[in-house]
């Protein structure tokens, strides 16, 4: 339960900080709202789920996740409130991962992993964790820098020098982001090599 709160009031005055910061009184009151409802949400799936293990990993994960890794968790937990808006369910199986599962992807066929949230598909929680993982070690740096390495990828297709065109045939704009972009930005490149 203390996890709970101290999400609650950690991403709060996050997002009240942060919209201080851009808008003034304004952006304080409305990015800390958002703020405090994402941090209820997240809250809530961290507790119902007995997402953060009791014992010195999830103590260490869940420090990590709120001081370095601060900026995934709050994105995430936008993610995770939108997901529930929509419909999406809290995976309660996926407890004890450190991290927070729902039970369905956001696009068919791939899960995706926002911070410590993933939204997913069966048979793909290994390569899932690596992403968890990624945006615990590079911290504030990680979303913008698969941010950048996405635009990259778009439109300096630097993975063409050596993408496979036999086993992976680009014939339109669907398989130039699905075959190419998608799978060779670095972090999806180091996800595939370690997990699969």
């Amino acid at each position: 339960m203390a996890v709970g709160s101290i999400s609650v009031i950690v991403l709060a005055l996050f997002g009240g900080l942060f919209g201080f910061a851009v808008g003034g009184p304004v952006g304080l009151l409305v990015l800390g709202g958002i703020g405090l409802v994402c941090g209820i949400v997240y809250a809530w799936a961290i507790t119902a789920a007995k997402v953060y293990r009791i014992d010195a990993g999830g103590l260490f994960a869940f420090v990590v996740d709120f001081t370095w890794s601060l900026p995934n968790p709050l994105v995430g937990a936008l993610f995770l409130a939108l997901n529930v808006l929509f419909g999406n369910e809290l995976d309660r199986e996926f407890n004890g991962r450190n991290c927070v599962g729902l039970r369905n992807g956001v696009f068919p066929g791939f899960a995706t992993t926002i911070g410590p949230v993933v939204a997913r598909t069966k048979f793909n929680d290994p390569h899932e964790a690596i992403h968890v993982l990624q945006a615990r070690l590079f911290g504030p740096l990680y979303l913008p820098l698969v941010l950048v390495n996405y635009v990259l990828a778009t439109v300096l297709p630097y993975w063409l020098l050596y993408h496979d065109r036999a086993r992976h045939p680009i014939k339109g704009i669907a398989s130039y982001f699905r075959r190419g972009v998608y799978p060779h930005v670095w972090n999806e490149e180091w996800a595939y090599r370690v997990a699969g």
